[in-house]
């Protein structure tokens, strides 16, 4: 009898290991994750973190990655139930796969908090100088503006208006863009980044057949930028 449990455990945990593997073969982003929590790993050994620092980190990987075998496991179910287009079927694929999103994205958060006060990577002239240097508040103000432009795209995606739901990634193209210009003041750097991000939209804008959500996207993000560090 014992035998018999102790060859149960042992088939469930190769089984959850065959789950790892294909996840890490067959998806490209698992192997992303795999990579940068490996980075993060390494670097949490050269840094002197503190134990709660490197719990948090953990915890953070662990929640990536368990995002990313649940959205596995719901493609894998959902094509072997359809190959046919369905529309809830890109709802389920569609939520499993901001449910990744917003792990990762906390994930970012939470290491940008944690490793900043150690390194000195930003530690620039131009944001020396500055009158706003980066800190934590930007994660902040970059999370906010994700779930503000969340919002609104659902907003007015109920109201029917598909038209007037900003792009998400010329809005935090352009938020990002206008805090370094905030940021540096300095002339190089601001040329710079208005360059790159005048090139972004006007990609966007070739291959978009919809023009205003990238206006809009845009505007919303500078707006937010300059409300968001009037307010800091």
């Amino acid at each position: 009898m014992k035998d018999m449990w102790a060859t149960k455990l042992l088939a469930s945990f190769r089984y959850a290991l065959e789950g790892l593997k294909y996840t890490l073969v067959s998806q490209r982003n698992m192997r992303l994750h795999f990579l940068a929590a490996l980075g993060v790993l390494l670097l949490s050994l050269y840094l002197p973190l503190s134990k709660l620092e490197v719990l948090i980190l953990f915890v953070c990987i662990l929640l990536v990655l368990v995002a990313e075998l649940f959205n596995t496991a719901v493609e894998a179910v959902i094509d072997m139930v359809t190959k046919d287009f369905h529309p809830l079927a890109k709802v389920a694929k569609d939520v499993a796969a901001g449910a990744v999103l917003l792990s990762a994205g906390t994930a970012v958060v939470v290491g940008i908090s944690i490793f900043y006060p150690y390194l000195d990577i930003l530690s620039l002239q131009a944001f020396e100088q500055a009158p706003y240097p980066p800190n934590v508040s930007l994660a902040t103000l970059i999370a906010f503006h994700f779930f503000l432009t969340l919002s609104l795209k659902g907003l007015f995606h109920r109201l029917g208006r598909p038209d007037w739901e900003p792009s998400m990634t010329t809005s935090l193209a352009s938020l990002i863009a206008a805090s370094l210009v905030i940021m540096t003041a300095h002339l190089l750097v601001t040329i710079l980044v208005l360059l790159l991000l005048a090139l972004l939209l006007g990609t966007r804008l070739r291959i978009k057949t919809r023009k205003r959500p990238v206006i809009l996207g845009a505007v919303l993000g500078m707006v937010t930028a300059f409300v968001g560090f009037w307010l800091m």
